[in-house]
């Protein structure tokens, strides 16, 4: 793709009304619109840049894919249409959210981490099933919706297990939340996806990912040490919760339980409440 100037609200297709700018990104602006036909706020994801390349449309093609195999799950977002705007920009119509879990890292108990946990490894489980792998489970892409529900987001990194092509190994993955076979060998597995979320849990719990107590983007080299340490434990955290999070977190993805046993094994580790509600 090629930098350009974001596509103008007004470009777009009919029965979208009032966007306003609600997120920037280096790829990609997010806006907040009405869909005019039905009197429904939705998210509009529109890329910064056009489609030049057929790898370009590819990935297009596969998010959009990838999104709209796995809407209507409860814990994924819903994605409503996929086009490109006259000047070439793509775009896609989403569910319209109340902002991420990346502002929650560290705030929630042990009993939400777990509710938010269960959540979205059921919609990994369902992904899984339909042949996507997600490759960027991380806080800033469980969202919340208006109604308080957990829900998956953000498939732009998504591949299609019937129709991968090898590029995918081109795409810039989340150090800190990428499995270590992503990064040493730019392996994409459906048991990276289960680590990707219980690092993402273990940073609700502790205010960072997992054997990664700054900030700051670490080197592969430094990665490379670090998936080779213990995961450290975390103050007021059930050993029960921490055990779990920790067979995910294997640096062997054949010692990882898949999506839906991750789910379970959340479920039937002890915390001192109850599991609160979450949606």
């Amino acid at each position: 793709m090629h930098p350009a100037t974001p596509a103008a609200p007004p470009a777009l297709g009919p029965g979208l009304t009032a966007l306003v700018p609600i997120a920037h990104g280096s790829t990609a602006t997010v806006y907040r619109a009405l869909q005019a036909s039905v009197g429904r706020p939705v998210a509009v994801k529109i890329d910064n840049r056009t489609l030049d390349t057929e790898r370009d449309r590819r990935r297009f093609r596969d998010e959009a894919n990838a999104t709209g195999r796995v809407s209507g799950h409860p814990h994924v977002i819903d994605l409503f249409d996929a086009a490109v705007s006259p000047a070439g920009h793509p775009y896609l119509v989403m569910e319209l959210c109340n902002g991420s879990y990346s502002d929650d890292v560290g705030a929630l108990s042990p009993a939400q981490v777990r509710s938010v946990g269960i959540r979205i490894a059921s919609a990994l489980t369902a992904a899984h099933a339909a042949g996507v792998l997600h490759r960027d489970v991380k806080p800033g892409n469980i969202l919340h919706t208006r109604f308080g529900t957990p829900v998956l987001a953000d498939f732009g990194l998504a591949v299609l297990l019937d129709q991968r092509d090898g590029t995918e190994a081109l795409d810039p993955l989340t150090p800190a939340y990428a499995a270590p076979e992503s990064v040493a060998d730019a392996v994409a597995l459906p048991s990276g996806d289960v680590y990707s979320l219980a690092a993402t849990l273990y940073a609700l719990l502790g205010g960072h990912p997992p054997r990664l107590p700054g900030p700051g983007v670490p080197t592969t080299a430094t990665l490379l040490e670090l998936y080779d340490q213990p995961v450290p434990g975390l103050p007021d955290v059930p050993d029960a919760l921490l055990a779990v999070l920790r067979q995910a977190l294997a640096t062997d993805p054949d010692r990882r339980p898949s999506a839906a046993e991750f789910g379970q094994l959340l479920a039937d580790a002890r915390v001192s409440a109850p599991p609160e509600p979450v949606g």
